[in-house]
């Protein structure tokens, strides 16, 4: 059982390594032109607003198919 808890730890650590590394190499700031607006942001920013954006969209997708099924039942 800890041999398994020290796994876990092994990868998390390598994990939150590379994404340092990674914020690390994108840290220069890029301009962002959306519409009328015009701003400059840090390319890690860009980045992980995307992640998260993509993310928040599939969820929402994914709770109204849950919900949807539920309703059909």
């Amino acid at each position: 059982m800890q041999n398994s808890g020290k796994i876990t730890t092994i990868v998390v650590l390598v994990i939150v390594a590379l994404f340092i590394v990674f914020a690390l190499q994108n840290i220069e700031v890029t301009e962002v032109k959306i519409f009328f607006w015009k701003i400059s942001i840090s390319r890690i920013l860009i980045i992980l607003g995307s992640f998260v954006a993509g993310l928040l969209v599939g969820l929402l997708f994914s709770a109204k198919k849950q919900f949807s099924r539920k309703t059909n039942q």
